[in-house]
């Protein structure tokens, strides 16, 4: 059958893929030409080193929403999650806000070059008033590979997750995402961890165990 009638058909039937489109990420090109990326080759050697951000969006029966979180990059540990369905301030705040009132501040906070991480409303997140610490604020140059982490994060909680259910609305999005994150710290163990989970490594390494480092390529 020719390419063309099939698309002339899958056009005409209404039918669309259900992966993401190409370039979601919006950028803004005057805040990108001034930031760096402080994770290309660094090596991950102790919690709270790199913490990792994104936000993704998850299709609905009838709409979208998005969802944004945060990851320690040694333990692979989801530290917050919140999800919202528009892309305003509060939700990504309000995520970053509870990451640091629960384990500190990172050396450094690395996301891509969406402009939703670019403003200096987020950074203030990261700023410790009492002893004048300010995390460092990473942006990728290199689109995901430089949030890998997050990024393989992103396909399990899809594949692993939402696709197993009916996600209908917000409330449903929410509901099935906090029990799947107690899940996947809890209880799914990682090769790249020794098999362990990332509360086992993340809880063990406060308590001094010693793990080995990896190199961010």
């Amino acid at each position: 059958m020719n390419r063309k009638r099939v698309q002339r058909l899958i056009k005409k039937m209404e039918l669309k893929g259900i992966c993401p489109s190409r370039r979601t990420t919006k950028s803004d090109k005057v805040s990108i030409l001034k930031s760096e990326n402080f994770v290309r080759h660094i090596v991950i050697k102790r919690l709270n080193q790199v913490w990792y951000t994104d936000i993704t969006y998850v299709r609905l029966q009838q709409d979208f929403c998005y969802v944004v979180a945060i990851m320690d990059a040694y333990s692979k540990k989801v530290l917050s999650i919140k999800s919202s369905n528009t892309l305003d301030r509060h939700f990504r705040m309000e995520a970053a806000e509870e990451a640091v009132r629960k384990y500190e501040y990172p050396e450094i906070i690395h996301a891509d070059r969406g402009k939703q991480f670019l403003g200096r409303e987020f950074l203030k997140v990261f700023m410790d008033k009492g002893s004048n610490f300010i995390s460092k604020l990473s942006f990728g140059d290199r689109r995901f590979k430089d949030n890998i982490y997050i990024e393989r994060f992103w396909r399990s909680y899809k594949y692993g997750c939402l696709r197993l259910y009916e996600v209908r609305n917000l409330r449903d999005v929410r509901e099935i995402t906090s029990r799947w994150v107690r899940y996947y710290n809890r209880e799914r163990v990682h090769q790249g961890l020794g098999y362990l989970t990332p509360d086992e490594v993340y809880h063990g390494a406060r308590r001094g165990t010693e793990q080995k480092g990896w190199k961010i390529t």
